[in-house]
């Protein structure tokens, strides 16, 4: 067996989004704001005013 295998061995028993797996399932609403294009742009634009703030005060110091 390769290596590679044998490291991974330990894993292949646990299924996905099980209670073993320890991955929380995103639901309702959180589910709706990552695949709403709106909220998103809305995100990008806040994320993108944040960054611009930042930079503009790193740069004005003197």
């Amino acid at each position: 067996m390769s290596e590679i295998q044998e490291e991974s061995k330990h894993v292949q028993h646990i299924q996905p989004y099980s209670a073993q797996s320890g991955t929380m399932v995103p639901l309702g609403m959180q589910k709706f704001l990552r695949t709403c294009v709106l909220w998103q742009i809305i995100r990008f634009i806040a994320i993108n005013i944040r960054m611009t703030i930042l930079i503009l005060k790193s740069h004005n110091q003197s």
